[in-house]
């Protein structure tokens, strides 16, 4: 066990020297915690005191890295340190290791967001502990809870229009679409003849996955495939075309990654493309995401993260009456939702 306190700062922004001194620290100490662990839990066969050595191991370790205070991209190269450390032993989580390498490009795929929900870990005895801890995170637990509040109100609007009218759902970065398929399963086979949905992604094999399951729950006639570059979706005539007419407009995970400026841009295309008395909702995370450590820090996975105030200014910089907005969360309080009312 690596002995001594831990690398303190007394100034409020610590050079990159001592910022990799600390990372490197820091992966020395959960080295040698995993270690003890891998000993008291008997070659990780105790499942109670394997998962309790390492959820205390990661706790301490992500409660050290915060106090240096260091956010954002800033932490991506010490991170490197305290991987160069403890790399070989954190990737043998199958959610840790797809973080940290996005083999898709990106963080957070449609493959990810499917684990999540199912609350899957992988087989190896340490990966699967260091995977529960991940499921465990309050981020991970906010999508859960976005994806039912978001599939239940797309049921009580469903439900709420005239049974003799076409519902039309578009989801904008749609990933695996595990929303809009909660939302079909708890519709009646007659309601499920109004709606129709439009899935919008940047990648092809997200849509062919989504629009697999979707399709299995409605007519393929019922379902559009839309692949487009979301952070240029206001240029393409073909995409803006196939929002028109929504009722129920929604994009969870996207405006997390936008500035300000594009992301008013896009936020005024979704108003202007919504039918009357239609419905726009827009996820984005909270500052006070709990789990920013973790995600910085093991997955050099980075936010934009946005205040109630900060979302009500972006709907206003759009040009949406104020009257028409309102700000909202799930029910864990760190996933925002700003929802504009036509």
């Amino acid at each position: 066990m690596v002995s001594g306190p831990i690398h303190q700062f007394h100034r409020a922004e610590p050079s990159p020297t001592e910022l990799a001194a600390c990372a490197r620290e820091v992966g020395e100490r959960l080295l040698a915690d995993l270690q003890q662990a891998e000993s008291a839990s008997h070659g990780w066969n105790d499942e109670q005191t394997g998962y309790a050595l390492v959820s205390c191991a990661m706790d301490r370790a992500l409660a050290r890295l915060a106090a240096t205070g260091c956010w954002g991209k800033d932490n991506q190269l010490p991170s490197g340190e305290l991987w160069a450390v403890t790399g070989a032993w954190l990737e043998v989580s199958w959610l840790q290791h797809r973080a940290r390498f996005k083999p898709r490009g990106y963080a957070g795929d449609f493959e990810m967001f499917e684990r999540f929900w199912r609350h899957e870990c992988v087989a190896h005895p340490l990966g699967r502990f260091f995977d529960r801890y991940f499921q465990a995170q309050a981020a991970v637990e906010a999508v859960r809870a976005r994806t039912e509040q978001i599939g239940a109100a797309l049921v009580e609007r469903c439900v709420r229009t005239p049974a003799d009218r076409m519902f039309h759902v578009v989801s904008v970065g749609c990933g695996p679409a595990l929303d809009v398929r909660w939302a079909l399963a708890g519709l009646t086979a007659e309601r499920r003849r109004q709606f129709h949905v439009t899935l919008v992604d940047i990648d092809g094999a997200a849509l062919e996955h989504a629009g697999g399951h979707v399709s299995a729950l409605l007519p393929p006639a019922q379902v559009r495939l839309v692949r487009e570059n979301l952070y240029r979706l206001a240029d393409k005539p073909a995409a803006v075309e196939a929002l028109a007419g929504a009722d129920f407009l929604f994009c969870a995970g996207l405006f997390d990654y936008l500035a300000d400026e594009p992301a008013q841009r896009l936020l005024k295309l979704f108003w202007e493309r919504l039918a009357p008395g239609g419905r726009v909702l827009i996820g984005n995370f909270a500052p006070h995401n709990p789990t920013r450590a973790y995600m910085e820090w093991l997955g050099n996975w980075y936010l934009l993260y946005r205040t109630a105030d900060d979302l009500a200014s972006l709907g206003a910089a759009a040009g949406i009456p104020q009257a028409r907005l309102s700000v909202g969360a799930e029910r864990l309080g760190i996933d925002l939702f700003l929802t504009c009312e036509k």
